[in-house]
């Protein structure tokens, strides 16, 4: 593995080169060009940032465990109390201007750079968090087993840390529950 590795990378890097050769020629954008070019804008263009700002007023965001760092560059520029500050980090959207609605169990788009640590510190940065454990989607069993099953210490922490969420036991909220144990509908 240590003498393939390094063959394996460049073999690699050249073909992202060769791609973005490719795309530039073709005169084309993937879509994290896009994500790369309206965060460029938005941090290096506060004009812009007011202008969006002004038109969109509310920004929601669903599935927010799948957001990438970029993304969430893209947000909180967006969404920034003060159009000057360039560090995505440092802003701090205006207070009723950033929704997010997420579950950091589900962060699992690692592989598109979205992650749980992203996930914190856009949380953290808001400040404002409710949970939300009802489950609506579910027959009562199913709930338990997943609590059950979910609750132990290997799945989760009972404790949130950087790179785990806290494990947060769902609560039954459907009122069509089966008349009999173990029936579904």
């Amino acid at each position: 593995r240590a003498h393939r590795y390094p063959t394996v990378l460049r073999v690699l890097q050249r073909a992202r080169d060769f791609y973005d050769r490719q795309r530039a020629a073709a005169h084309g954008l993937n879509f994290q060009d896009l994500l790369l070019r309206a965060a460029r804008l938005l941090r290096e263009r506060p004009e812009v940032r007011r202008y969006f700002r002004r038109r969109f007023t509310h920004v929601l965001v669903d599935e927010f465990q799948d957001t990438d760092p970029i993304q969430a560059e893209v947000l909180l520029l967006l969404t920034a109390s003060d159009p000057g500050e360039r560090d995505w980090r440092k802003c701090r959207p205006v207070p009723g201007s950033l929704f997010v609605v997420g579950d950091p169990k589900q962060s699992i788009y690692r592989f598109r750079r979205a992650d749980i640590v992203t996930y914190n510190a856009v949380k953290q940065i808001i400040g404002n968090v409710v949970t939300l454990s009802a489950n609506f989607r579910s027959a009562g069993p199913v709930v338990d087993w997943v609590n059950e099953k979910f609750g132990r210490p290997e799945f989760f922490p009972a404790a949130a840390d950087e790179v785990a969420p806290a494990y947060v036991p769902l609560q039954r909220a459907r009122a069509d529950e089966p008349a009999e144990p173990g029936v579904f509908h």
